[in-house]
């Protein structure tokens, strides 16, 4: 499979005279599907000799340079073959043919050879049977026990990869029983024998007939048969149960230093022998992340538990741990656990892009430049308690270039446990945190308001989902935030101009209000990576007033009461010099409290502003500004006249992204790439006419009208990747304006070469 494109090639160095590999590719035939072939394909081009690849750098699609073009050999085609051949066999395709073609054009003197291989995989082997025939017992009975955690299923394609991780599961279930000195290999597949039985001359006749009618049959559909088998141990320790012998600990080692040359103090704590210079970390504390507990079964799993704690916590740079084997009554294993520590505290100065995704004030989507310093405690209390002070001062940019500034300061105390008022057991997690989060805001919106705000919160973070064999991080790791309580308090000091606006539009008197929130948020995400595929999933739902909106005071008050939810997925495909990204995005919140105005009492409908949906800038809607789209279709907020226009909140936003990013070049180390983009979406929210006081349908969601309430925008980019950060050129056009859906459904609305809208941005948007 290959997919050209059309550019002018550029051949460096001087190729005058020679013959030279220009390109080489790759045709997979057969009745694959076509996502098959192209995986297939790209497998085999790793497979070809050094001297058939071509090093080629594309600048933006228009030119192509070859650099250093490979002498062409025939010789070169055999062995690419070979190592193809192998590859092939290695994931099941044992009948599979290979022909290779060549033919040498010469352009100005440079004689070009182009390569091709045809490769006809055949019929790919599946597997019709997993069996498991261990000679010692223990082995076999844990082999039968923990059979429902094997990848093998019957009818799955044979691979040698499948195989190796199969035996590499049962090596982790055997280390995890105690079984310290197995080795890969102790362990072995044997797979199908019915060829051998074939010529074995004392097999009856009529059982030598129905092995081949079995061999006929698997010519057509090709199946394997594999059983894992246990090698002869090469001494009785190898088939040995091992226990925690002595574990002795240093928890203030510094990197050259010797363990068993310097004077140190000893103590014993919970049965850990302890080894210390100094009294920066409690020894309590040290001793309740130890996983492994003299006399207990060696685990394998604890071994790496206790590896991940201390590498998790913060205080220490390295983490050494070792076993030594000991023999007794019962094998042991002694085991001695090196730390050492990291520098205690750090002060950092950082400039900042910010990308805000659930808020307007703390969170929300805008984008910002800022300087942020950070003092950064890693063992207060002794305890590995990371505390972090941050004081943020920043510049959020649109029309008038500064449309807000913005000052903060946040102090975050982190605790590597969780702290609850009752009984946990905090291994069956991974990562457990207590975070108590501290934070004094002031936002000034230029000619527009002012608010002070203060937020508190008590929350917990931990990591689950199902272990890998090897050690204590998941295999599909869920990333759980939960904040039982959450407390924010905004004021609102308005300006003039916020008042005319209010008159304006209804729904501002409302929204931008002082507000309190008493809340809890439950957030998750997780990423899942398949080859060349990488998809993210993120959900949070927020609840605020459900309890104390109870207390009339509050509710009729500042307090807030609502449920938001959100959830965004991101799917990222990637090519040899490409990629294509997707993201869909959808929120909804759903408002049910009361405000007392004046003595009458009003429902409330929308969202308070710094929970609000908004949509455009570098983020979201790159055609849009930021805050200028939507809500629906509605023209409410569009400016008419000497008007401006407004910001736009909503209750509801959906939004889908796709991004086709590619390289195009490097200069003075720095790369350059290049993007086309496409953005669909809106927001939505309940809104009143100022004159009629009737509900305008237009901004409000209905499924009916979806199509029309869309704005659709699209455009390209210019990328600076300096590594640590990447800069952002958008230039974007409005394809679809709903504001103008009364006229050709708001397609293409005025729309010239110089109406796009710029963005600057910091990072990819998503």
């Amino acid at each position: 499979m290959m997919l050209a494109t059309s550019c002018i090639p550029i051949v460096k160095k001087n190729q005058i005279g020679r013959t030279f590999v220009y390109r080489t590719n790759i045709e997979v035939k057969g009745k694959l599907p076509m996502y098959k072939k192209r995986e297939l394909s790209n497998k085999l081009q790793n497979q070809l000799d050094d001297s058939l690849k071509v090093r080629v750098i594309s600048y933006g699609g228009l030119f192509k340079t070859y650099v250093r073009p490979p002498a062409f050999d025939t010789l070169n085609i055999g062995r690419s073959k070979v190592f193809m051949t192998a590859l092939l066999k290695s994931m099941g395709y044992f009948h599979s043919t290979i022909t290779d073609t060549f033919f040498i054009r010469t352009v100005q003197k440079r004689h070009r050879t182009y390569i091709t291989f045809k490769v006809e995989p055949g019929v790919q082997l599946t597997m019709d049977s997993i069996g498991y025939s261990l000679t010692t017992p223990e082995l076999q009975a844990l082999a039968i026990e923990n059979i429902r955690n094997s990848k093998l299923k019957k009818g799955d394609a044979y691979s040698i990869e499948a195989i190796s991780q199969e035996i590499d599961r049962l090596l982790t279930s055997f280390r995890d029983n105690g079984y310290y000195k197995i080795t890969r290999e102790s362990v072995y597949a044997q797979v199908d024998t019915v060829v051998a039985a074939l010529i074995d001359p004392s097999l009856d006749p009529f059982e030598q007939v129905r092995l081949l009618d079995s061999l006929r049959r698997k010519r057509d559909k090709p199946t394997i048969n594999v059983v894992f088998k246990q090698r002869p141990a090469k001494d009785s320790t190898q088939i040995s149960k091992f226990y925690i012998g002595n574990v002795s600990v240093y928890p203030d080692l510094y990197i050259l230093e010797d363990s068993t040359e310097s004077r140190r103090d000893t103590t014993t704590v919970n049965g850990y022998k302890f080894y210390y210079n100094s009294r920066k970390f409690k020894l309590p504390f040290i001793a309740d992340n130890i996983s492994l507990h003299p006399g207990t079964l060696y685990r394998q799993r604890r071994f790496y538990r206790t590896i991940n704690n201390f590498n998790q916590l913060g205080p220490w740079s390295n983490v050494d741990l070792t076993m030594t084997e000991r023999y007794d009554s019962v094998p042991l294993l002694d085991a001695t656990l090196r730390l050492y520590p990291n520098k205690k505290q750090s002060l950092t100065t950082d400039f900042e892009a910010s990308r805000n995704v659930s808020d307007f004030l703390s969170n929300g989507r805008f984008f910002g430049l800022g300087v942020n310093f950070r003092l950064l405690n890693r063992n207060a209390y002794r305890e590995a308690i990371q505390t972090s002070t941050n004081a943020r001062f920043g510049i959020e940019l649109g029309t008038q270039l500064v449309q807000t500034l913005q000052a903060s300061f946040a102090h975050n105390i982190n605790f590597p446990r969780f702290i609850v008022p009752f009984r946990f057991n905090q291994e069956r997690v991974v990562n457990p945190r207590t975070v108590l989060a501290l934070e004094a805001s002031y936002t000034d919106r230029r000619e527009f308001f002012k608010v002070p705000s203060f937020k508190a919160s008590w929350g917990y973070e931990w990591i689950s989902g199902r272990l890998r064999g090897n050690s204590e991080t998941p295999r599909r790791r869920i990333n759980w935030q939960y904040i039982p309580l959450n407390f924010e308090y905004t004021s609102v000091v308005k300006t003039d101009s916020l008042r005319k606006f209010e008159q304006i539009i209804p729904a501002y008197r409302f929204a931008f209000n002082d507000g309190m929130i008493i809340s809890q948020v439950l957030s998750a995400s997780t990423a899942i990576q398949r080859g060349p595929k990488l998809t993210v999933l993120r959900a949070r739902v927020e609840e605020s007033g459900a309890i104390f909106g109870m207390i009339k005071s509050l509710e009729l008050g500042a307090l807030r009461r609502f449920v938001k939810m959100d959830a965004e997925i991101k799917h990222y495909i990637n090519f040899r010099r490409s990629s294509l990204a997707l993201r869909a995005y959808g929120g909804v919140g759903f408002v049910y409290g009361k405000t007392d105005t004046g003595g009458v009492i009003v429902k409330e409908y929308n969202l308070p502003f710094f929970k609000a949906f908004t949509a455009g800038g570098p983020y979201s809607m790159r055609a849009w500004q930021i805050r200028r789209l939507g809500p629906g279709s509605s023209t409410l907020y569009e400016a008419k006249g000497d008007t401006v226009a407004i910001d736009r909140f909503g209750n509801m936003q959906l939004e889908f992204n796709m991004e086709y990013r590619f390289n195009v070049t490097t200069v003075a180390g720095i790369k350059v790439a290049s993007a086309l983009f496409l953005d669909m979406g809106n927001i939505w929210s309940h809104e009143t006419d100022p004159k009629s006081k009737s509900v305008i349908s237009d901004a409000s969601f209905q499924i009916g009208r979806l199509y029309k309430d869309l704005a659709v925008g699209g455009g390209t980019s210019l990328r600076f990747d300096f590594d640590f950060f990447l800069i952002r050129l958008d230039w974007a056009y409005k394809l679809k304006n709903p504001a103008y859906s009364n006229i050709n459904s708001g397609w293409f609305h005025n729309l010239t070469l110089s109406s796009g809208q710029f963005q600057l941005g910091i990072g990819y948007p998503f």
